[in-house]
């Protein structure tokens, strides 16, 4: 059985995410890899660290340069009997498997010692239920990956942890009850509504729209902000950073379509922030936030 401490856990969690942003589109995800240390108790492993090596579109750590492995583990933690124990590696947004560059790797580390291991991280795989990872060891006459049991040495909300790190990382404002803001705002004898579904399917896109209805034309601009939490835009970054949108209409109709991906969250949220509406009398409102919230599920 493998142990594996939360707060390592969290470790190479951060490290993957550093390098798959979730609020980024996929395309500019990198993979990571690390080493795994621990300690080796007749049939037991207890993992103690994982050390990031290195990122990037293709990564690989070679067994055979023993001064660089090495020379990142201390001879304190060797005198107190920390060894490499296996190695960690993540397929962000591909799925939980060995490649087989990966069983080439993980044959090589078990020539050395037959309990090591070979850690797969996809951090959108992970939920309240699952880590987002597989342990995987190869099976010697038939080189197939097998899975491998493990344990975590506490209880914890794995998706608690994600959300957590993503929050710290790329500084994202958790969703609190002051967000949660109404999606209607009227004026006059105008309503700006924002309309969508209230269920999303994950990694599947969906709309919300920005809807001006009013009984009679007449001349008004909108303009705003976006914020978009916990939900990525089919558009690019630069959509979701723009300073300001605008829209002039006449007659009731969709001013605005945002098409969003879900990601690995219970929820999103998406808010209009510094709204005004101006009629054709230059007489305007500062509207409150105007918001959505969809849930999420599989």
């Amino acid at each position: 059985m493998i142990q594996i401490p939360k707060e390592v856990y969290k470790k190479f969690l951060k490290f993957a995410l550093e390098n798959a942003n979730p609020l980024e589109r996929s395309r500019y995800w990198r993979e990571c890899i690390g080493l795994i240390l621990g300690r080796i108790n007749d049939e037991s492993i207890i993992v103690t660290d994982i050390i990031p090596i290195g990122a990037g579109s293709s990564v690989f750590v070679d067994i055979s340069d023993y001064e660089k492995v090495f020379s990142l583990i201390s001879f304190e933690r060797i005198d107190q009997g920390e060894v490499i124990v296996g190695w960690a590696h993540t397929h962000p947004g591909l799925g939980l498997f060995f490649s087989g560059t990966d069983i080439e790797t993980q044959r090589t580390y078990q020539s050395m010692h037959s309990q090591s291991f070979g850690l797969v991280l996809d951090p959108t795989k992970i939920n309240s239920q699952s880590p987002g990872f597989n342990i995987y060891r190869v099976d010697s006459y038939t080189s197939h990956p097998y899975t491998v049991d493990y344990l975590f040495n506490e209880e914890f909300d794995f998706l608690s942890v994600h959300e957590q790190l993503t929050r710290e990382l790329f500084e994202i404002p958790e969703i609190l009850p002051e967000l949660t803001a109404e999606n209607t705002v009227s004026w006059k004898d105008i309503t700006l509504s924002l309309e969508g579904p209230s269920h999303a399917h994950l990694d599947e896109p969906f709309l919300l729209k920005l809807v001006l209805k009013m009984p009679h034309p007449q001349f008004f601009r909108v303009t705003y902000k976006v914020k978009i939490y916990n939900a990525s835009t089919s558009h690019t970054q630069d959509f979701v950073e723009k300073s300001e949108y605008f829209h002039e209409s006449l007659d009731s109709g969709t001013l605005a379509v945002f098409s969003l991906v879900a990601n690995n969250r219970n929820r999103i949220f998406l808010q209009l922030i510094n709204m005004r509406i101006t009629d054709y009398n230059q007489k305007y409102l500062d509207s409150p936030v105007l918001g959505f919230e969809v849930k999420t599920q599989e």
